[in-house]
């Protein structure tokens, strides 16, 4: 590998450690200046510039000492990977009218599943190691080569690699055609996720633990918490990890990031199978939340769920299940239901159990949402992310109406895909702040309750 390509993949091993080294007043700059000196890598027409640039570019890192030897480290790695044999042509093909060393953010996103292992994997039993690898390449989670499908397994853990470009747009989950990942030695590659390994049941926790122990000593509050993500129904694994990334990158999250990923078929015709199967998981769900519980020490764990993930969570809260362990648990933080795909009688009636075991509950709901109008008629009653007239108002839960957001075709997915959610998510989560300090929430009175609303767009 050339100097320009092994300086720009050193950068890309450690950009997701740049927050845990730099003091907040610095990290500014340092970024910009980097990401200008990145381009200059790029844009260089001949061998020669780009080495010069690759020189600028590498002693941004190597004359500031508190990132200097983690970036040297990586270089170190880089070359003895090279010695053993690694060629670019063993990587596959770049996107068309890509290039092959584009600026990506690299982030490590822990995850957990009771998803069956699927062709491009490996089955990670309990007694997978840290060490033990498996790729995903394929951009959708139910198809071959994708880490995992939609048929029902054992509960396993691991971790994932997904990279975030630099021109990345907040609410916006860039596809595979304008994604351009760099994962340590290998080239750029179209796929949404890169490395995903995976991990025994006491290396996840003790990924968790190392996180939360490590946070203690960055300056940024909240960088011992935990934000574990939940999607909801048509959703592949693969989908579901960057989705988690995308939105932990928007939300300039400082903590740990983890995914639980249920058995969803990834298919728009599966609607009864991920029904089944979201009731199925449950007790996992369970599981892994007193594993991760036990592992964030004195962070807190938030929850954000969407679509009929909600239906996980909120059985799961509202009946943990079992009795404390033998060691403290992390307090469970803000817990979101965006759009949630759940009866709303059925909401009403469980949220007495789980409000009390929560910091705060959040509904996020729109009468604009036409995969929930579809389950409505599926199921023949309203759904809880529904708004309108009979929008659901329940004691110890701040519902949060997003019907004068521009939520996009469907109307659903608006937890990821709307800047406005994310901003009021990014005061929630990052700050605990309720619905009366978040800018741009309106109050509205109903019957002698109060909800939130955001107004109307103008012209």
């Amino acid at each position: 590998m050339d100097e320009p390509s092994s300086t720009v993949c050193a950068v890309a091993g450690v950009w997701s450690d740049i927050p845990g080294l730099l003091r907040p007043e610095e990290r500014a700059s340092f970024e910009s200046a980097v990401v200008i000196a990145l381009r200059a890598v790029e844009g260089a027409e001949s061998a020669e510039a780009g080495r010069r640039a690759a020189a600028g570019l590498a002693s941004l890192f190597t004359r500031r000492p508190e990132v200097a030897d983690r970036f040297l480290a990586e270089l170190a790695e880089l070359a003895a990977e090279d010695e053993g044999g690694f060629s670019d042509d063993e990587a596959g093909p770049v996107v068309p009218g890509g290039v092959p060393y584009l600026r990506s953010l690299i982030l490590t996103v822990l995850y957990a599943t009771d998803r069956a292992a699927g062709r491009g994997a490996g089955t990670p039993g309990e007694g997978a190691s840290a060490g033990s690898a498996q790729t995903g390449v394929s951009t959708t989670g139910g198809r071959p080569g994708s880490a995992f499908g939609g048929r029902r397994g054992p509960l396993v853990f691991g971790a994932a690699r997904v990279g975030v470009p630099d021109d990345h747009r907040m609410g916006v989950l860039e596809k595979p055609a304008r994604w351009s990942l760099r994962f340590r030695a290998r080239p750029a590659r179209d796929v949404l996720v890169g490395d995903v390994t995976a991990l025994s049941r006491e290396a996840f926790a003790e990924r968790a633990r190392t996180w939360a122990g490590a946070g203690a000593e960055r300056e940024a509050a909240g960088a011992k918490d935990v934000l574990v993500f939940v999607h909801g129904y048509h959703v592949g694994f693969d989908d579901a990890l960057t989705r988690t990334a995308q939105i932990v990158y928007d939300l300039q999250f400082p903590g740990l990031a983890v995914l639980y990923s249920w058995p969803s078929r990834g298919s728009v015709l599966s609607y009864t199978h991920d029904e089944n199967n979201a009731r199925w998981t449950v007790p996992h769900f369970r599981e892994f939340l007193r594993v991760v519980r036990a592992a964030a020490g004195t962070g807190q764990v938030h929850i954000v769920a969407h679509s009929m993930g909600c239906r996980v969570v909120a059985d799961a809260l509202a009946d943990p299940g079992h009795e404390p362990g033998p060691g403290p648990e992390a307090p469970l933080g803000q817990v979101v239901f965006a759009a949630p795909d759940v009866d709303a009688e059925v909401f009403r009636d469980l949220a007495p159990a789980f409000v009390p075991r929560a910091r705060g509950c959040t509904l996020y709901a729109s009468s604009n949402d036409k995969a929930l109008a579809l389950s409505r008629r599926l199921a023949g009653y309203p759904r809880a992310g529904q708004s309108g007239s009979g929008m659901l108002l329940v004691d110890g839960v701040d519902t949060v109406d997003a019907s004068d957001l521009d939520t996009g075709l469907s109307g659903h997915s608006y937890i990821g895909d709307n800047s406005s959610i994310l901003s009021d998510l990014y005061a929630l989560v990052r700050h605990g702040h309720p619905p009366a300090e978040r800018f741009g929430l309106n109050a509205v009175t109903r019957a002698g309750s109060v909800y939130w609303r955001f107004p109307a767009r103008r012209g």
